[in-house]
């Protein structure tokens, strides 16, 4: 099927109105100048992780039911009520319930996104090029985060609440794109027998199938460091040596970086599949954090290493969980997969936050990486998680098959 270049340019178009640059170099400096120290901001990451945990099942589910635009466009909203919230607020619950929203936001967004995405391609394009188109979205998304972290920076020092209210501006206007776009539903009648039992009842059988299970238990893991390194980078790079007025072009070069390695998830998983890829975390990181060990200065290009990883490993696990999903519920598993994803990273900062504190950023963050990277060795000598082929399961019926 020949692709239909304006349906993808308008999904990039879509893809850039979730840019999350400006606030993103100074969220942290942001608590910091109202007087918070690291515990609070740690509560606060945590919180964000931890809401997105109770939102995605619910948010995917919704995704099945009210449709794949009307779900994003709630998502959309949900985070501009947050970005908005957060200019305004000045004690602590309200910055975690304002964090609460906004991660309830970007829970609308995570499995119904894929979900649409793959669907709008199958009806109009080819749902073959998903990581392809998946990954060169993601570079749209990250050079304009790139740019308006740049901008960020810049306008924190004209007023702190900017960054946020542009942030919010700029997912609103994503809801007059989302309604460009043909409308994606699953069959009306398979719809409307998609009811929250059999909702429960994919969760289940899906989990129980060894090519999703450990999949997500193996990826767990590192979505878990991405966390934790995202928690400390800041501190760290602050013990570094780098300058806060530095902040808005460092992360600005994170997003380039990260867009140039989101531009290569198709090319990556058309010449390795998604074995190759994935089996690849456990050595690259290895080597990444026995550097960093030694040469503490050397975390800096990991933190780049990192979010460049996660820029093609996304597309790529997702893709290898699409081929394996029906179109009815398909957003519910995908929130389900996002929910262990935010379990692993929101537990593993609450655990560890106050160990990070006792030792610092640059001596935490090799050793938690170190003993993830070999939990993660072992899982996938063990347990085999990215296992070819494995069919389409659905529910119908009353049930559905799991087969492997």
């Amino acid at each position: 099927m020949a692709t239909d270049e304006s349906v993808v340019r308008r999904y990039y178009l879509f893809r850039a109105t979730n840019a999350a640059g400006f606030y993103l170099p100074i969220s942290v400096l942001y608590l910091l100048d109202r007087g918070f120290g690291l515990g609070f901001v740690a509560l606060v990451q945590a919180t964000f992780s931890l809401a997105m945990l109770a939102a995605e099942i619910p948010s995917g589910y919704l995704g099945d039911r009210i449709g794949r635009r009307a779900s994003l466009a709630v998502g959309s909203l949900l985070r501009a009520a947050g970005m908005a919230g957060y200019a305004f607020v000045d004690t602590p619950a309200g910055f975690v319930a304002m964090q609460a929203v906004w991660a309830t936001g970007w829970a609308f967004r995570s499995g119904t996104g894929d979900a649409w995405l793959y669907e709008l391609l199958a009806r109009t394009c080819d749902d073959d090029e998903f990581a392809r188109i998946k990954g060169r979205g993601s570079t749209v998304l990250l050079l304009t985060s790139a740019v308006t972290a740049i901008a960020g920076g810049l306008l924190y020092g004209v007023a702190h609440e900017l960054p946020f209210l542009l942030s919010a501006t700029l997912a609103v206007s994503g809801v007059s794109v989302l309604y460009t776009f043909p409308s994606v539903r699953v069959d009306d009648e398979d719809a409307d027998a998609f009811t929250v039992r059999e909702a429960v009842r994919m969760l289940r059988v899906q989990a129980s199938r060894e090519s999703v299970r450990w999949l997500v238990a193996y990826v767990g893991l590192f979505y878990g460091l991405f966390g934790l390194a995202r928690m400390v980078e800041q501190p760290a790079l602050d013990a570094l040596g780098v300058p806060a007025a530095g902040l808005g072009v460092v992360f600005a070069a994170f997003k380039l970086v990260s867009a140039g390695a989101a531009s290569t998830a198709g090319w990556f998983e058309d010449r390795l599949g998604a074995r190759g890829v994935l089996g690849l975390l456990v050595p690259v990181f290895a080597v990444a954090f026995v550097l960093g060990a030694l040469f503490p200065v050397l975390l800096v290009p990991t933190f780049f290493l990192y979010r460049s990883v996660r820029s093609v490993v996304q597309p790529v696990q997702n893709q290898y969980l699409n081929d394996r999903l029906a179109d009815v519920g398909r957003a519910t598993v995908l929130s389900g997969v996002s929910m262990v994803l935010s379990l692993s990273s929101g537990l593993l900062k609450l655990a560890l936050g106050g160990i990070a504190e006792r030792l610092g950023p640059l001596a935490f963050l090799p050793r938690v990486g170190a003993v993830l990277v070999v939990a993660a060795s072992l899982l996938w000598f063990f347990t085999r998680p990215v296992r070819s082929g494995g069919s389409t399961t659905g529910v119908s019926g009353g049930g559905a098959a799991a087969s492997d």
